[in-house]
């Protein structure tokens, strides 16, 4: 016959696996949480009534969305942000810099050192624009076209 003291640990024992099986299995269930969904955008920018040659466009959640801050890269005006860069929907606040034109690419560090040090031209957007952006759109689930004209 097991001693009480056995029964006890053992019976001790059975609770707390108990315990812990319920606590994953509430865990990994979800509780009624799920994945976030995700929009992709595409479109136009303007800078008066020319497309802006180089920059980037973010997108930054707000309001009851939560996420990841997405960019993507302005050329020749037009830019893509895909599904797969997991844009949240909802409402974004968005923010356009425009890259200056120094006739090679901004990682280029020969080419950036041999500048000598020279200041780098403004940025040709406002900063209504851009970090103090006043821009915001919805991102909706799916295809997205959002065009941002900047006067």
């Amino acid at each position: 016959m097991p001693s009480t003291l056995a029964i006890r640990a053992s019976a001790r024992a059975q609770v707390c696996l108990g315990c812990f099986l319920a606590i994953t299995l509430t865990a990994t269930s979800g509780c009624g949480s799920r994945e976030p969904e995700f929009g992709a955008v595409k479109g136009r920018v303007t800078v008066g009534d020319k497309p802006l040659a180089r920059g980037r466009i973010l997108f930054l959640p707000v309001g009851p969305s939560t996420g990841a801050t997405v960019s993507a890269v302005i050329r020749d005006g037009e830019y893509s942000i895909p599904l797969s860069e997991r844009l949240v929907v909802g409402e974004s606040r968005i923010e356009v810099d425009g890259a200056p034109d120094l006739g090679f690419e901004l990682d280029d560090e020969e080419a950036f050192a041999k500048r000598g040090g020279a200041p780098m031209p403004p940025n040709p957007i406002p900063k209504e624009f851009n970090r103090k952006s006043i821009l915001r759109a919805p991102v909706k689930p799916g295809e997205n076209i959002l065009n941002v004209a900047i006067p």
